[in-house]
């Protein structure tokens, strides 16, 4: 919605300010007056009328600024009071007004005031002295210019160009791209992580900066000048400019952005004659790139001025702090001009805003960032996505190695593991793990957590001494991506068994990870999956839900989770109900089952000798003794 929005701002913007020199002044004040008064904005209604006379009576610089004043306002109006915009929409409507409208040169003739840059229309030229006037009058328009309701207080001096045929060239600033045409990767704002169906950018979160970074840019836009952005490497510089840029100029703002190196002193040759109310950017990302005899210059910056054009920049605090306090021409160029400073460490407001993002990809930023600032976070993240995802050819072994990192954050062990672990679970990727032998673990591990950008490497330090973690952006990115797949079952039964004594600060959130996992496989029937949850079960001390779950699996022909059920069937004295479990699980081989099945036998023995005892059977008493003397069991007394 918002560029519909500032396209009508612009179109509103065009009514109010064509109609200052026209005779239907009257009608449209009076509909944005009612307008102001149904928003409460009863103030606007003596500024419009203090603007018409600005308009009329001012110079070039006036006529601009009193034009982006009203852009402004609407747009303003209609963000904060969206009840206004079809209001607006039907003025515009009305007046049939675009925000790229010409004026027609087939109705009334348009005289321009040569001094001021005012248009007249129907030959009326209001009081004052006028240097030059400029009528332009297309033959094929059959135009005919009246002056006789010409009002001239003092001597006034026309000069008539009749223009026939092909009117005159425009300025070449006036073919640089509007803003709406440019690509942000072409400014130097770094490409975001892109999934499925993510738009192409996320939404901007405003920083602390923004309110003085965008009066900065509306001062240049109305008088010209310089404006830097500087900061640390990846704190959002060039993303703040452009937020700036967005909010102060409309989509019909024409920017100009060379690559480094470009010679710039042309520059002022392309604005000569260029549109008096249009807005004119130069932007230069990275200015100490566009610096030196060909780049800008403070002689060049005061043309460029005096044309009315904004110089929109960014700079590396390092660069700028050398470039300014040196004692080059730099200096010169940046002494007195308007700063603001970004940090890579957001502030708490700013991480609040953060807090509030709906996009899923700002929501990871907020969680898995760790230590590093949000705007690294988002800038870094996809460059390492794509390198870890290329390595698996050149670094297989380091490739897996991060790939067990990802899958046991993904597992709930976010805060660290050892190298050990990493090294036992990596080899649960089977194939893949046996093709990378042609690196060392040394190696491996050394390129994985070697720092990227400056900021991070692929792992970098856990919560314990020794041990390493994925870095957030990568856990995020394969939480989101199509082509991850879910952890393999190998990797969890593998981290289960291995955990270190310091992974196990992190059980609680791997054991509700893992059977949040096996649920669903248990519920369509995956037996391996009913016995992992048995196990789990058992090792929490619910013993009710562990039997439930080894006794599912065993009736569908699970031998291991029969003698798992076995097992604590005769734990708790069940053994008529343990024994067919534990035969099962006997006869199939599992370890452990025979002997514990033989115990279970020898307690029954005994049990039903001692009934036998009792009702005076003679060879009971001594075949009781035969079981009891090697267990250490005193015998029953004779």
């Amino acid at each position: 919605m918002e560029p519909e929005l500032e396209e009508l701002a612009a179109s509103g913007r065009r009514a109010i300010i064509d109609a200052m020199v026209s005779d239907r002044w009257e009608v449209v004040r009076a509909r944005f007056t009612l307008l102001f008064q149904m928003a409460g904005r009863v103030a606007w209604e003596s500024r419009l009328t203090e603007s018409r006379a600005e308009r009329i009576d001012g110079d070039r610089t006036t006529a601009a600024r009193v034009s982006l004043e009203w852009r402004v306002r609407l747009s303003r109006l209609m963000r904060e009071q969206p009840e206004t915009i079809p209001e607006v929409q039907a003025i515009v409507a009305e007046f049939r007004l675009g925000p790229d409208d010409e004026r027609p040169v087939s109705g009334p003739s348009l005289v321009r005031n040569a001094v001021s840059g005012d248009f007249v229309s129907g030959g009326l030229v209001r009081s004052g002295s006028i240097g030059a006037v400029t009528l332009h009058h297309h033959a094929e328009s059959q135009d005919h210019i009246d002056f006789s309701r010409g009002n001239f207080s003092a001597p006034a001096i026309g000069v008539q160009h009749n223009h026939y045929g092909t009117p005159p060239a425009h300025a070449l600033a006036d073919s640089w791209p509007r803003i709406d045409q440019l690509r942000p990767q072409a400014l130097g704002i770094r490409p975001a992580r892109q999934f499925d169906d993510d738009p192409g950018r996320h939404p901007y979160v405003p920083r602390d900066c923004d309110e003085e970074l965008t009066a900065m840019v509306t001062q240049a836009v109305l008088l010209g000048g310089l404006v830097v952005v500087t900061g640390e490497p990846l704190s959002g510089k060039t993303t703040a400019a452009w937020a700036a840029l967005h909010q102060t100029v409309s989509d019909e703002g024409r920017v100009y952005a060379p690559h480094p190196g470009t010679n710039l002193h042309d520059l002022p040759a392309q604005l000569r004659g260029h549109d008096p109310l249009g807005t004119y950017v130069v932007w230069l990302d990275d200015l100490d790139g566009h610096l030196g005899r060909h780049g800008l210059t403070a002689g060049l910056l005061a043309q460029l001025v005096g044309e009315k054009v904004l110089v929109l920049a960014t700079m590396s605090d390092e660069a700028y702090e050398t470039h300014r306090f040196g004692r080059g021409p730099a200096s010169r160029l940046l002494s007195g001009v308007a700063w603001v400073q970004l940090n890579s460490r957001w502030s708490e407001p700013e991480l609040a805003r953060l807090a509030e993002a709906a996009d899923p990809r700002l929501v990871d930023a907020a969680r898995w960032r760790g230590e590093r600032g949000v705007t690294e976070y988002l800038a870094v993240g996809p460059e390492l996505w794509d390198e870890w995802r290329r390595a698996a050819r050149r670094n297989p072994l380091g490739h897996l190695l991060v790939r067990a990192a990802i899958d046991l954050a993904r597992c709930g062990l976010t805060r660290g593991v050892t190298p050990k672990l990493l090294s036992q679970v990596q080899e649960a990727y089977g194939p893949e793990a046996a093709d990378a032998g042609s690196e060392s673990f040394e190696e491996a591990l050394a390129w994985a957590t070697e720092p990227r950008h400056g900021v991070t490497g692929l792992l970098v330090p856990g919560e314990w001494p020794g041990t390493w973690r994925a870095y957030g952006s990568l856990i995020a990115d394969a939480n989101r991506s199509p082509l991850t797949g879910p952890v393999p079952d190998k990797v969890w039964v593998r981290a289960h068994r291995d955990l270190q004594p310091h992974d196990v600060a992190e059980l609680d959130g791997f054991v509700a990870a893992f059977r949040l996992t096996l649920t669903p496989q248990a519920a369509s029937g995956d037996v391996p999956a009913m016995g992992w949850l048995g196990l789990l079960a058992e090792e929490e001390g619910d013993t009710a839900a562990a039997e439930d779950w080894y006794r599912k699996a065993a009736d569908l022909g699970s031998t291991r989770a029969a003698g798992a059920l076995g097992r604590l069937l005769a734990i708790r004295l069940a053994y008529a109900e343990a024994v067919p479990h534990l035969t099962a699980a006997a006869d199939a081989g599992e370890p452990g089952t025979a002997a514990l099945l033989g115990q279970v036998h020898q307690h029954l023995a005994v049990h039903y000798f001692r009934i036998a005892k009792a009702d005076g059977d003679p060879m009971a008493g001594q075949r009781l003794k035969g079981l009891l003397r090697p267990t250490g069991q005193e015998p029953d007394p004779a």
